[in-house]
């Protein structure tokens, strides 16, 4: 299942299916997480070789952990350079890994990651607000923590997706 968005200001589709979206996902950092995700986007060609080491690097630099009132969340993005296709994926993982926060720079664990790839700077802020619509919503993202498959996940975030997605 492929959900695809146009976008009216760029001539730029953004990708959300199943084939990114991990649960499960069982890895001791957030660099494994990047690296298992960022292959997904590459087999798919959504992405450039470069891309899961743009993550790392980019997180390093810029952390994007958030701490929301039920469980903690990443927002991982990199540089256009390294992105063919915008896309997102979804990450939920088996047990919490180690972000820093990305106002405070603070140790936190973190559950689920949503990880961004645009092309064009106004699609990452769309996005990012898209986001940050679910992870308000406690109800939603616990429920994303607690699925059992990809297409349990993308039916919970499909709702607020709805205005910039073509469903």
């Amino acid at each position: 299942m492929t959900v695809e968005m146009e976008n009216q200001q760029e001539d730029a589709r953004l990708i959300l299916n199943e084939d990114l979206i991990e649960f499960g996902l069982d890895v001791s950092n957030f660099q494994e997480a990047f690296l298992i995700m960022g292959q997904n986007f590459i087999k798919h060609k959504f992405v450039k070789e470069t891309y899961p080491n743009a993550l790392i690097e980019r997180e390093k630099a810029y952390p994007t952990g958030l701490l929301t009132s039920s469980i903690g969340i990443a927002i991982p993005h990199t540089d256009p350079i390294h992105v063919i296709k915008g896309s997102m994926g979804i990450g939920v993982l088996k047990r919490p890994v180690i972000f820093k926060t990305m106002d405070t720079r603070e140790e936190m664990e973190v559950s689920v990651i949503f990880m961004l790839a645009i092309t064009h700077p106004s699609a990452q802020l769309k996005m990012l607000q898209k986001v940050i619509e679910i992870i308000k919503d406690d109800k939603t993202l616990l429920r994303i923590k607690e699925s059992q498959n990809k297409k349990e996940i993308l039916n919970l975030v499909r709702p607020f997706l709805e205005d910039i997605f073509n469903l």
